[in-house]
């Protein structure tokens, strides 16, 4: 059962006529996630089906079930809430709330560090989601950013109970057992002891140490090393990786992460007041810039490559030998197979004669972009809104409409109403005199008496120079290049314009993203290197210069595509005007 599509394949049988399996969403080691469409309450839903070759093993499956019931026992605006769960032959899967969004770990990855108060806003609120778990008896025990959702709303939403203990019996994890990712568990849960809410204070404290740095405070290959230097070596102050953070928020978050459970705050309540707690009104400027990094176009897989972060120009760049132009193939391997489609919004409001130019995001079973796939676009009522081959929508009299886009087996729609009434006085906000170079910034339009009604209107923006400055869809300016550029947003017969400067930057790091970390001998894998500058935004149109540290192991061509050639470690380096990413892979036999 290890092909996704006869995963697929079967779930789409066993749910027929409740639920339409729309695409992949995730998978771990114990289950894989699906988009479904509920037919009974016409809502999007998450589908987590189990491993069916686990239900074989001796508890897996009541651990499973556990989770399930964990997650469904809690009732927190903060916690992803379960509908069902069922069984079908040897298929074991619940149906979850669909949090239409990204994890904190894809955001990480893309977008790098947050700022400050955008941390305090989601402590706050995955700190009350703990602490009710907390009070019910029950420890998460896998506290991380990847189970941590951002919705559209620019609200932090915990997910993934499927390791949680319920405190007062004994369910399926004993003590003793050592359950979690290393590089967020506190030292009793790396040591197998009992566990308290402290242990889950302790991982939420690593959350906030990443998202203000870019890393947990110890990393490693495996449990045993991440324990070694849990141990043996300091945390790196906060407010000398983050100067700003120097006061409240770095003492909160050490304290979070003392080694010793009693040192630690009283409840996790306690610490979030601590820091002190920052609860985010409807269109706080904060909750704005949620909302776009939970929305944003996917620019790299989330399961890229271990990456060295900031090395300096010192590094032992002597063992590595750049590749000769020949080296590897351009060609990666076979085109991949569209298995999940992303709009970046799931209903919207237009006025008669708005036009809207919808991205849309085309995914394989592995997370990665697939470039050369074509959707196909549709609406069920051509005479409301018409819709072009490239998904630009024009709307022609009132009334709704459900567009829909396919690409293969996978499918997404949009519900769209067209009203008459327009927007008069229309206005951007923020209204920013200057960005750097690879600096992003949602912006947002204002006007109308309704703010709510106004979120979901369909906006079009424009950029007079998209070589300067990019915008898409939901807003979401990229700068690109030293100049001028006015932004333009248009809805409802209203518009209004933004001139904005854009400065040169500087590149401070560079990160190289794969979709994975190993090879067999004879496989190809398109790597990605994308500088980033002082902020962490991402940085375009730069050369990559890219070596290898053993050309016998792999050879890697000047496009970024690596091929393995025998069983080894290899070391990878993109250079970029003076700056290095790094990333390691291993070579193996090809499976027989």
């Amino acid at each position: 059962m290890s092909d996704p599509q006869q995963m697929f394949r079967r779930l789409a049988d066993a749910t027929a006529g409740d639920y339409d399996i729309l695409g992949e969403l995730g998978r771990g080691g114990m289950a894989t996630v699906f988009l479904a469409h509920d037919l009974a309450l016409d809502r999007r839903v998450a589908i987590k089906v189990m491993a069916p070759q686990l239900a074989a093993v001796d508890g897996m499956a009541e651990r499973f079930l556990l989770e399930a019931r964990v997650a469904a026992a809690l009732s927190h605006p903060h916690i992803v809430p379960i509908h069902a769960v069922r069984r079908s032959g040897d298929l074991l899967y619940f149906v979850m709330q669909y949090v239409a969004g990204r994890s904190l770990d894809v955001v990480l990855a893309q977008s790098g560090p947050l700022s400050v108060p955008m941390v305090r806003a989601v402590l706050t609120q995955v700190g009350a989601a703990l602490e009710a778990a907390h009070r019910r008896g029950i420890v998460h025990r896998d506290v991380k950013p990847a189970n941590i959702l951002i919705d559209a709303r620019g609200d932090a939403v915990v997910a993934d109970f499927g390791i949680a203990r319920v405190e007062e019996r004994r369910g399926t994890t004993q003590v003793g057992q050592t359950v979690g990712t290393p590089e967020y568990m506190s030292p009793e849960q790396c040591a197998g002891a009992a566990l308290t809410g402290a242990a889950d204070q302790y991982s939420l404290g690593v959350v906030a140490y990443e998202l203000l740095t870019g890393a947990p405070p110890f990393t490693g290959d495996g449990l045993m090393q991440v324990v070694w230097r849990m141990v043996n070596e300091e945390i790196v102050p906060l407010e000398r990786l983050r100067p700003e953070c120097a006061g409240s928020v770095a003492d909160t978050v050490h304290r979070m992460l003392a080694h010793d459970a009693t040192d630690r705050w009283s409840t996790v309540a306690a610490a979030v007041a601590a820091l002190p707690p920052l609860v985010l009104a409807p269109g706080d400027p904060v909750r704005d810039e949620l909302i776009a990094l939970a929305m944003q176009e996917r620019r790299a897989p989330s399961t890229g490559a271990p990456s060295a972060g900031e090395p300096s120009t010192g590094a032992p760049t002597a063992i590595l030998a750049a590749a000769p132009v020949d080296a590897a193939s351009d060609d990666p391997g076979p085109t991949a197979v569209v298995t999940t489609v992303r709009l970046p919004f799931d209903s919207g409001v237009m006025t008669i004669d708005d036009e809207v130019t919808v991205p849309v995001e085309l995914l394989a079973a592995d997370g990665r972009a697939v470039g050369d796939a074509v959707p196909e676009w549709s609406v069920s009522d051509p005479t409301v809104v018409r819709v072009s081959a490239e998904g630009r929508l024009t709307a022609l009299r009132t009334g709704s409409a459900r567009v829909r886009v396919v690409a293969g087996a996978a499918s997404a729609q949009l519900e769209l109403t067209v009203t008459r009434s327009g927007l008069r006085d229309l206005g951007i906000t923020p209204r920013p005199a200057m960005l750097e170079v690879g600096d992003r910034l949602a912006l947002s339009v204002t006007g109308g008496a309704d703010p709510a009604a106004l979120r979901r209107r369909l906006v079009r923006w424009q950029s007079s120079d998209s070589r300067i400055a990019r915008i898409d869809a939901s807003g979401r300016v990229t700068a690109l290049a030293e100049g001028t550029v006015e932004i333009v947003a248009s809805a409802g017969g209203g518009r209004s314009a933004l001139a904005l400067r854009i400065a040169r930057t500087v590149i401070a790091s560079v990160h190289v993203t794969s979709p994975a970390s190993r090879l067999a001998i004879g496989e190809r894998m398109l790597l990605q290197a994308e500088p980033a500058n002082p902020k962490g935004h991402p940085l375009e149109g730069y050369a990559v210069r890219w070596e290898v540290s053993d050309p016998a192991i792999a050879a890697i061509s000047p496009s970024g595509v690596l091929t393995a050639l025998r069983s080894g470690q290899v070391l990878v380096a993109a250079r970029v005007e003076g700056r290095v990413g790094l990333a390691k892979f291993q070579v193996s036999p090809p499976e027989r």
